[in-house]
C-alpha cells in the first residue's frame, strides 16, 4: 500500500472546529456562499491554508483543491449527522424543538420521522387544493343558480338568497323551520 499523497493528507487534515456555525449561517447566503462560509468559518481550513504557505512557500491548485474537498467533506458529514440526530430527535435546535412540538400536536409517535411528516404535509396540501376547487365550484353554483332565479317569484328568489347567505348552522336551522316549517 503506498502512503498518502500530499493532497490526500491535506483533505484528511480538514477538521471541524466550530459545528454551532451550522446554525448560524446567514439567511440570504445561497448554497455557494453558505459553502464558503462554513469553510472558512467552521472548519481549520484557513489555518491549514496558512500553514501550508508557511512551510512550503505557495500552494499548488492541486493542494487548494484537496483542502477545499477536505472542507466540504467535512461540512457535508457534520450536517448528515446533525439531520440524522435532528429525525431522531436528539438536537435541541429551534427547529428540532419545532418538530417535536409539531409530532406532540398531531399526536405523532416519538420514532416517527420527517419524512413521515413531510408527507402528512403533502396530504394536506391535497386537501386544501381539493377544498379551494369546492369551494370555487360551489361559489359558480351558487352565481348560476341566482341568475337562473331573477325571473321567478321575488318572495323565492329572497329565500334561495337567504340560504345562500346563511353562513352558520344555527342560521341554517331557523331558515328551515321558517320556510318548510320543520
Amino acid at each position: 500500500m503506498n502512503p498518502p499523497t500530499l493532497a490526500q493528507q491535506l483533505r484528511e487534515s480538514v477538521k471541524l472546529v466550530k459545528p454551532e456555525l451550522l446554525a448560524q449561517v446567514p439567511d440570504h447566503y445561497n448554497s455557494r456562499q453558505v459553502f464558503n462560509y462554513l469553510r472558512h468559518k467552521a472548519t481549520n481550513y484557513d489555518f491549514l491554508l496558512e500553514e501550508h504557505q508557511r512551510k512550503y512557500g505557495n500552494v499548488t491548485p492541486k493542494e487548494n483543491k484537496a483542502l477545499t474537498q477536505g472542507a466540504a467533506d467535512v461540512i457535508i458529514e457534520a450536517l448528515r449527522i446533525e439531520n440524522v440526530d435532528l429525525i431522531q430527535g436528539k438536537t435541541n435546535t429551534r427547529f428540532a424543538k419545532f418538530v417535536r412540538d409539531m409530532r406532540e400536536f398531531l399526536g405523532l409517535d416519538s420514532a416517527i420521522d420527517l419524512h413521515a411528516i413531510y408527507e402528512a404535509t403533502k396530504t394536506l396540501k391535497r386537501s386544501q387544493l381539493m377544498y379551494k376547487s369546492w369551494n370555487e365550484r360551489y361559489r359558480r353554483q351558487r352565481e348560476m343558480v341566482l341568475k337562473l332565479t331573477k325571473t321567478i317569484d321575488p318572495e323565492i328568489r329572497r329565500q334561495i338568497e337567504a340560504i345562500y347567505s346563511a353562513n352558520s348552522k344555527a342560521k341554517l336551522d331557523k331558515l328551515q323551520k321558517e320556510f318548510f316549517n320543520d
